[in-house]
């Protein structure tokens, strides 16, 4: 009798249990929907806002805090969750963001969003300039690049400040100095004959002249640091890397207060390379390949 008893408690227990876990399964469904629901719900918010849900859900949080609102910056909404990312799904991007700023009339600025990231951008010079000459906009933000190339607390992403700006002094004395400038001459003229050279091989018929003169840039920036030179005919996976990274970490550094020192003696000596393959070849236009 007892053993009855026991089984039917056993039973009753295991009924009670699947019942329960039914119950949990049906909650956690219904909470899953419900919480899913809810962030379509606010995404929706969000996107409803001009220029994008990242800008709505800014200003939600700034509306939240401040007691004022500001007058939203114009651009386009794009689409709910990714925002206008498609501007940016092409090799000519620039095409597309100043066309979308001239339907949306916001050329002096206009702002979108891709994904969560805020993006403001302007198709006009005196507004790019004064952006860029502001201290506000100084600081430069440290990618990954910067702590592989030049480390976060190199002249090029050093806070804006005191250690900056003596990093930059020290730069400006000793680094582009005349002295070093003319010291590198010889440099010069070797990489200049050696895209001479490579111009003339007949068996390469085409190049893509922006390519060799970043190489060439990156091989005169080898040899003055680190004394090491490469060769611009030969295709070699660690300059492809090391220039991957240049290209990606010295971006930011073309105009404005963080403009790099060198600048000048790199547009100097980029013009003296032109001047010289100028100088020895006969060109023609290219119709397959037209000017951007």
């Amino acid at each position: 009798m007892r053993s009855d008893f026991e089984s039917v408690w056993v039973f009753a227990l295991a009924s009670k249990c699947r019942a329960f876990s039914q119950e949990t399964e049906e909650s956690i469904a219904c909470s899953i929907l419900i919480i899913a629901l809810l962030w379509q719900l606010m995404a929706l918010v969000y996107w409803s806002y001009s220029s994008g849900s990242a800008w709505g859900k800014y200003r939600l949080k700034k509306c939240a805090t401040l007691s004022v609102c500001y007058k939203p910056i114009p651009g386009p909404r794009g689409f709910p969750l990714i925002g206008s990312m498609n501007l940016m799904a092409s090799s000519l991007a620039h095409h597309k963001i100043a066309a979308a700023a001239e339907t949306c009339k916001a050329k002096r600025l206009m702002a979108f969003s891709l994904g969560d990231t805020r993006v403001i951008v302007t198709c006009t010079s005196d507004v790019a300039r004064e952006i860029l000459n502001s201290s506000v906009f100084a600081d430069r933000p440290v990618k990954e690049s910067a702590y592989n190339l030049m480390f976060n607390r190199a002249i090029g992403f050093a806070p804006y400040g005191v250690y900056w700006r003596t990093l930059r002094r020290i730069a400006a004395t000793h680094l582009f100095c005349p002295k070093q400038i003319k010291g590198s001459d010889e440099q010069r003229r070797l990489i200049a004959s050696e895209m001479v050279t490579l111009f003339s091989n007949k068996h390469n018929p085409s190049f893509h002249i922006p390519d060799v003169l970043k190489r060439a840039s990156l091989n005169n920036m080898m040899v003055s640091i680190f004394g090491r030179k490469y060769k611009l005919d030969c295709a070699d996976s660690e300059v492809d890397e090391l220039r991957a990274l240049v290209d990606e970490g010295l971006a930011p550094f073309g105009s404005g207060r963080r403009t790099c020192p060198g600048k000048n003696l790199g547009l100097t000596t980029v013009t003296f390379w032109v001047a010289t393959l100028l100088h020895e070849f006969e060109w023609q236009p290219s119709d397959q390949n037209p000017v951007d």
